[in-house]
């Protein structure tokens, strides 16, 4: 009897760890297609319906392992135009054993000639609507406009080569500028002061260069810029300087926004004498959460960005747009040594960071082909640049910026690794040149950045608002401003999300 009862218990229960197995290892339910373009397989299935619980699942292609995931969702962003493959999953346990499922077949269609969306739609935001009717107009030569949220509750923003507001090309022109906004939308003239350069500004400004991004920590100040320096070609001439020089660097201003002083090394770039673009992660900008960033998950800062050595070593093409991450504890945004890179998921799904810049995993891919047009070559692919938390939803948005202002994407994820789905996809015609984000067309130039405000998100985090600028004019069908409108300057937009019945998960 005592044999008989113990023989029933192991048969039942296995301890591995922490984890109680019930039973042997089965097959996961068979994967289903969320959705199959000529960019991206969106893959789900369902735990095994009885038996063991799975340490971890393999996605297979064609017989291939593609990825070992915690999760039951995987996104195959490597297919291509008009292709079959088959897939299946495979459920292993701790000694890794495996059972597979049921095989799945699937065909991408054609590649759409405005690009493919990287990632399947987004099953909580369903779609985005854009208040182009009010939007709002400012600071005419003014550009960049990267934006952070103070622990005063104010919101800071970067200009250059401009005045900032009530100033313009010539009036009050600075290369390097900072500016505070008080109210909230719809803006006045009393809710909008230069504070660090620009037309009456609190105090001058005396670096020459720009900044990507902003982030406030506490009542600290931190931006990715790229400043003229001692050795820099141009840096001996009279400021403001327009432009930048070709390197990245951290810049700190302790106690507010006017004593912003450069890190004593640089990130990347090829002006750099110590350091060189191929080898190196180059931020473009961060994620920003609260006032001050508070509400964040962790006590890290999170960085996007590129490395031009990590793509030469994915060796699958020169149009393929990746992004990195980068993270560093928001005490020590001075120190090289501190930061560190996003190398993968494990069979969890938890995320791998590492000090070895040969180990960098991108978070996000677009492999969207360029195609001729736009006066030559129009790269259709988009790089993530940076991202907010927006708290009603849980979750991360985030911008992606092609080569051209009207080539801005919107993308959704429960950690600022992903996984990512599609909130709003835009891409011109490269035949025309029209269409695009706000139909703004390709005319709209280069994108000087797209940046969510996140101080002036609803609290159920279905509102958000924009600032963007380019340096070229809108196309002839633009949204706003009106066709032909320079758009150099600030520019600011709501947007509203449209959420489906999803449940929220936490972070």
């Amino acid at each position: 009897m005592r044999g008989a009862l113990l023989g029933s218990i192991l048969s039942v229960v296995v301890l591995e760890g922490c984890a109680v197995l019930r039973g042997s290892l089965q097959a996961p339910e068979a994967p289903t297609a969320d959705c199959a373009t000529a960019a991206v397989v969106g893959l789900r299935w369902g735990a095994p319906a009885r038996g063991a619980t799975p340490a971890a699942y393999r996605v297979f292609r064609d017989g291939e392992p593609l990825a070992t995931t915690g999760g039951r969702e995987f996104a195959d962003t490597s297919v291509v135009a008009g292709a079959a493959y088959r897939y299946w999953v495979s459920s292993v346990d701790v000694a890794g054993n495996s059972h597979a499922s049921v095989e799945l077949r699937v065909s991408t269609p054609p590649a759409a000639r405005n690009g493919d969306a990287p990632y399947c739609p987004s099953p909580l935001v369903t779609g985005m609507t854009w208040d182009w009717a009010h939007a709002y107009r400012a600071a005419d030569g003014s550009d960049l406009w990267p934006v952070t949220w103070g622990e005063d509750g104010s919101v800071y923003a970067f200009f250059g080569d401009g005045g900032g507001f009530g100033g313009d090309n010539h009036r009050g022109r600075t290369s390097f500028g900072i500016a505070r906004i008080t109210g909230r939308p719809p803006l006045g003239a009393s809710d909008v002061a230069n504070v660090y350069g620009g037309l009456n500004a609190r105090f001058p400004s005396r670096l020459s260069g720009k900044a990507r991004a902003l982030i406030a920590i506490g009542v600290d100040f931190y931006a990715i810029a790229s400043i003229y320096g001692p050795g820099d070609a141009r840096a001996g001439e009279a400021a403001p300087i327009a432009g930048s020089p070709d390197h990245v660097e951290m810049l700190f201003s302790p106690h507010g926004t006017q004593d912003w002083r450069a890190s004593d090394w640089k990130f990347c770039g090829t002006e750099s004498q110590t350091l060189s673009t191929d080898a190196l992660f180059c931020p473009s900008g961060f994620v920003n959460a609260g006032p001050g960033n508070r509400g964040t998950p962790d006590d890290h800062v999170y960085l996007f960005g590129t490395s031009p050595a990590a793509d030469a070593r994915a060796q699958d093409g020169a149009d393929v747009a990746r992004t990195y991450l980068a993270r560093v504890d928001r005490r020590r945004l001075l120190s090289r040594s501190a930061y560190e890179y996003f190398a993968g998921v494990d069979a969890k799904s938890r995320p791998r960071w590492t000090a070895d810049l040969d180990k960098l995993q991108p978070v996000f891919v677009d492999r969207n082909r360029a195609q001729p047009g736009c006066a030559g070559q129009c790269k259709m692919s988009s790089s993530l640049e940076e991202a907010v938390y927006d708290a009603g939803l849980r979750r991360y948005i985030g911008v992606a910026q092609g080569d051209l202002a009207a080539q801005t994407s919107f993308y959704g994820a429960p950690h600022p690794w992903g996984p990512w789905t599609t909130l709003s996809y835009h891409n011109i015609d490269p035949a025309t040149g029209e269409g695009g984000w706000g139909a703004l067309g390709a005319g709209a130039g280069e994108s000087l950045g797209v940046h969510p405000v996140n101080a002036w998100t609803s609290r159920d985090g279905r509102t958000l608002w924009m600032v963007y600028s380019s340096d070229g004019r809108a196309g002839a069908n633009a949204r706003f401003p009106a066709p032909g409108t320079p758009l150099d300057g600030f520019h600011l937009v709501r947007v509203d999300l449209q959420v489906g019945p999803t449940p929220l998960t936490s972070r």
